[in-house]
């Protein structure tokens, strides 16, 4: 990953509207399913865009074990105890 962000009106996108859609499901999910979830396609620039999300804090990894046995990398909304607080 470079060190230089390019603040471009997708990365917005992506960063705002990613993390609303993984706090609103409160699940995990993975890179074709937030994709779908914010109307984008799945392209290394999506996933690139994902992962400095993970890199930030805002995001978080959790690799997964799939139904056939591999394992791949779902992401969450990252809950912090004061989120926690007001749910419970």
């Amino acid at each position: 990953m470079s060190s230089q962000k390019r603040n471009t009106p997708y990365a917005k996108y992506v960063f705002s509207n990613v993390l609303q859609f993984a706090r609103v499901g409160q699940g995990m999910y993975s890179y074709d399913e937030l994709a779908s979830g914010v109307g984008l396609k799945p392209t290394h620039n999506f996933r690139r865009r994902v992962n400095e999300m993970v890199a930030d804090g805002t995001l978080v990894l959790c690799p997964a074990f799939t139904p056939r046995g591999n394992i791949e990398n779902r992401f969450m909304a990252d809950i912090t105890e004061t989120e926690m607080a007001v749910v419970f």
